[in-house]
């Protein structure tokens, strides 16, 4: 009896294994094929090698490449050869374009709650504005903004505070009275400079250096890193240290793109992002002392103004404020101040 049972038995426990070595098998050629798959994407920027947020880019490019053995191949475009800020991020919603990096005010024609970011002087100082920019509340509620407009952002960084740069001098607010600015299409950007007696001009940034040269605007403002890596120096005669926003920068995918991946391939992309943006937030304050620097030797001359003419500033800036939250909402705005008082 026994011995028939063993004969009755063995056959189907040889089928049973050789079913089980066909779906290892196949197991296997499934993990297989998956390792194989390969990106190419596709990173458009408007600013220059020279600048915090090329550098972000790349070192991500190097971060992803290397930990994913070579499946991810990312190509890098500066310099606007992809398109101006708008169509750069309309490419980004889009999808014809992968990754991007700009400053915050760039993406409120997208993402109207990220005018936040165009309050002026609302920041105590540059570590108030780092510490609520690694706040993780913080980052979750704007990214289910962005998110909603078809961005995901992977991370904040800066390159310190934006600066004015003009052909004239200005020593005080009563200065700035009918200077030809550019700014960028921005309305909280444009009241501003109006309410401090300026005569804002929208231009696009590729055409800047031009515009300077022709005399077409006096003056420009941009953090140090765009005020280097575009050599406005060579065509301005003083840095005036308004410090009147915080040039934050977002680095951002497609949305779309993100949510597609694996959910390992998600864990690798927010990892080489988190850490190409603590990079850029290391070396950011070593680049604006070196490309002060670069502005001296040029001969630009460095007008730092008076606390009580920042305060000046700050107050007659109050209906950037009013406009901001008409359009945004009072709730993200006391979220958003809030966050900047407890993290002074």
């Amino acid at each position: 009896m026994k011995k028939g049972f063993v004969k009755s038995v063995l056959p189907f426990m040889c089928v049973l294994a050789l079913l089980g070595c066909a779906k290892e098998k196949k197991t296997g050629t499934d993990t297989a094929g998956k390792a194989a798959k390969k990106y190419t994407w596709t990173a458009a920027l408007n600013v220059a090698e020279t600048t915090i947020n090329y550098k972000i880019v790349a070192k991500f490019k190097e971060n992803i490449e290397r930990e994913s053995n070579g499946a991810v191949v990312v190509n890098i475009y500066p310099n606007g050869q992809l398109g101006g800020d708008r169509e750069m991020l309309e490419g980004l919603v889009n999808g014809s374009i992968n990754f991007s990096s700009t400053m915050t005010s760039g993406m409120v024609g997208f993402v109207p709650q990220y005018a936040i970011f165009d309050m002026p002087s609302v920041f105590s100082d540059i570590t108030n504005m780092r510490k609520v920019l690694s706040d993780k509340e913080f980052i979750d509620k704007m990214n289910s903004y962005s998110k909603a407009n078809g961005i995901y952002v992977l991370g904040y960084s800066d390159a310190g505070f934006r600066q004015m740069t003009s052909n004239k001098l200005a020593e005080s607010v009563a200065g700035m009275k009918g200077i030809k600015i550019r700014v960028i299409q921005n309305p909280y950007h444009i009241e501003y400079w109006k309410l401090l007696g300026a005569n804002p001009l929208p231009m696009d940034f590729s055409e800047v250096y031009i515009g300077l040269q022709q005399g077409e605007i006096d003056a420009q403002e941009n953090p140090y890193m765009n005020i280097v890596g575009n050599k406005f120096y060579e065509a301005q005669k003083y840095a005036i240290e308004t410090n009147h926003l915080g040039h934050t920068i977002t680095f951002l995918m497609n949305n779309a793109l993100y949510e597609g991946l694996s959910e390992d391939m998600k864990r690798l992309v927010d990892k080489c992002a988190a850490d190409a943006n603590n990079y850029g937030n290391g070396i950011a304050d070593d680049s604006i002392i070196a490309d002060k620097k670069v502005c001296t030797d040029a001969g630009m001359k460095i007008i730092e103004l008076s606390a009580a003419e920042h305060e000046k500033m700050k107050a007659m800036s109050q209906p950037v404020y009013n406009m901001v939250t008409e359009k945004v909402g009072s709730e993200l705005v006391s979220f958003f101040l809030k966050k900047i008082e407890d993290n002074k």
